[in-house]
């Protein structure tokens, strides 16, 4: 009889690809499993045999009986073991192995790459628990005959998780965003946009229901913005099977989480997650940046799936936004540079070909008594926050009494970060205004130094002041010379 043959074929297309040869041993039957490669768990499995028969010289198993693995429970509640077999179809082979898994008593035998010491039948090889060690890993089941020696390869695998995000230089004569990277810089106040993306593993037709999570650690500089979120298939939109909750006040945890995404994938389909945060003002200047990261929570046992609370996980994945600073120090430029008091100034950014909009002012003595600015003054330093690569102008607006208004300052930033990589780095950072106009940068707290010069004006004189005498006196001798000129004229005449 080779019911068995005809009727599980279709269960060995769950999750494996056999290879077999005969070898029949006294002691019983080799399973040889080979793990997923990307399945970083160690595994423990059970055998158990669920159909047992006789055994023919080809391989055919008849006689098809109960196996020891299945409960008395079981064997009542399936009914004959024949009539069951002759019931299993391609349609329904994952429903029937996750009934057989309700009904399991205890493993034959069990292994983690080997079981061996089987007899022959038709077996149910599943994870006996959570696999152990570096994450992530997947649970399984199949349905296996063994009649000789068998090596398989489980074929289920996990699913992974990318984060990345998008630049922009605002300067630019037409400013673009970039392709996707890991990392970006940004002004304060800037909208950021993101993007993530999780390619489901394979064996998802295994599971009745497939629980998923999207879990996204924000630093404290970084807002999201609720109102922007959406996670497609393709095109088709699936927001409406997930909520958003977080936990969390400065630095926030935000996860978005489906009881069951199983009718909108399949084997290696992307699930892709965007939104858009604010650089606020909270924002670590410098090398430090500002980190995102996502990792992903999903089913990994599809003997027990679909109950919204995923046990397997992928590591995180990574990027960083940049943001940097200016430091103006404004000193007098006739009186070996001093500090010098009472400027206020003006920086705007260069966001069109002839157009400059407003960063922010800042006016001496203002510190951060409004912690809203983007920058601060103690006097006579200008600290200009949380400032992008791209053209910048600077203007005095006020200028100290008794000193010559500077001309604008137009400078550029230019920033090189890692654009691919597990923890992106800052890794030069330089500013440029001009010969006469020298920034000096440093890595590590993200900033740009200058000094700014102002000239004294020239002193004139002014009326009633000591400095009129010498006019006066000039005046009076030039008056004398001419009356004196003018006498000699005239007795000059008479004489002729």
């Amino acid at each position: 009889m080779k019911l068995l043959n005809k009727a599980l074929v279709a269960l060995f297309a769950l999750t494996l690809l056999l290879g077999t040869g005969i070898n029949v041993f006294a002691d019983g039957y080799t399973v040889t499993i080979t793990q997923n490669a990307d399945d970083k768990g160690t595994h423990t499995y059970g055998a158990y045999q669920i159909f047992a028969g006789d055994i023919a010289t080809d391989g055919t198993l008849s006689n098809i009986v109960w196996g020891s693995g299945i409960t008395d429970a079981g064997k009542t509640a399936l009914g004959n073991a024949t009539e069951y077999a002759k019931g299993m179809t391609t349609t329904n082979a994952s429903e029937k192995a996750t009934q057989l898994a309700g009904y399991l008593s205890t493993a034959e035998k069990t292994g983690s790459d080997k079981i061996e010491g089987l007899e022959g039948g038709y077996y149910l090889i599943k994870d006996e628990n959570d696999p152990t060690g570096s994450k992530p890993s997947s649970q399984t089941k199949y349905i296996l005959k063994v009649v000789n020696d068998v090596t398989v390869k489980v074929k289920s695998s996990v699913p992974s998780v990318v984060k990345k995000v998008q630049d922009i230089n605002d300067s630019d004569n037409e400013p673009t965003l970039s392709g996707l990277q890991d990392s970006a810089d940004y002004d304060i106040g800037d909208t950021i946009p993101y993007t993530i993306t999780a390619t489901i593993g394979s064996g998802i037709a295994n599971y009745s229901a497939y629980s998923f999570q999207f879990v996204d650690e924000m630093s404290k500089g970084l807002t999201l913005d609720e109102s922007t979120w959406d996670i497609k298939v393709g095109e088709k939109s699936i927001k409406n099977l997930f909520t958003l909750t977080s936990t969390g006040t400065d630095s926030k945890t935000w996860t978005w989480s489906a009881t069951n995404i199983k009718p909108e994938i399949t084997d290696g389909k992307q699930v892709v997650l965007t939104y858009n945060c604010t650089l606020n003002k909270d924002a670590v200047i410098g090398s430090t940046g500002n980190p995102n990261t996502v990792k992903l929570k999903f089913d990994n046992n599809p003997n027990n799936c679909g109950k919204g609370s995923p046990a397997g996980e992928t590591p995180w994945d990574k990027n960083i936004v940049f943001t940097y600073k200016t430091v103006f120090y404004k000193v007098d430029g006739s009186n070996n540079n001093v500090a010098l008091t009472g400027a206020d100034f003006k920086l705007e950014k260069k966001t069109g070909p002839d157009t400059y909009t407003d960063v922010t002012t800042l006016h001496t003595g203002e510190g951060v008594a409004n912690p809203t600015k983007t920058g601060d003054s103690t006097g006579s330093t200008f600290t200009f926050l949380g400032l992008d690569d791209g053209t910048y102008r600077l203007t005095e607006i006020t200028t100290p009494s008794g000193y010559n208004t500077i001309e604008p300052i137009i400078f550029t930033i230019t920033a090189g970060h890692e654009v691919t990589s597990d923890n992106p780095s800052l890794t030069s950072l330089t500013g440029a205004g001009g010969a006469s106009f020298t920034m000096t940068p440093n890595l590590a707290d993200g900033s740009l130094t200058a000094t700014i010069q102002n000239q004294k004006g020239s002193t004139l004189p002014s009326t009633g002041g000591a400095g009129t005498t010498a006019f006066y006196v000039i005046g009076g001798v030039l008056v004398a010379g001419a009356a004196v000129m003018l006498i000699a004229k005239n007795r000059f005449s008479n004489n002729k």
